[in-house]
């Protein structure tokens, strides 16, 4: 709330397409969202913290949706190395 009302970064938001797309790039082995927070915390400058979390929400909404994901169609597919899907 912070973040998207005032612009204070006080964390990185982790919902389940944060979780999930997190865990394909693997920048997390976690399924606990506590923990993704912390992983991606460590990883990721604080000035994006924010708009990280829209983004990969926003991209797990419309493209690399959990049930069939549109990889064909994704713009990330070249750099995605797929953790836990099936080969393409």
């Amino acid at each position: 709330v912070l973040g998207t009302a005032f612009g204070i970064p006080s964390g990185v938001v982790v919902d389940t397409h944060v979780k999930r797309i997190c865990n394909i790039f693997g920048l997390t082995t976690s399924k606990n969202p506590e923990i993704i927070e912390r992983d991606l915390m460590e990883v990721l400058p604080e000035k994006e913290w924010i708009d990280f979390s829209h983004r990969v929400i926003l991209h797990g909404r419309a493209t690399c949706v959990a049930r069939k994901p549109r990889c064909t169609e994704c713009a990330l597919l070249k750099i995605c190395p797929r953790i836990g899907l099936k080969p393409l």
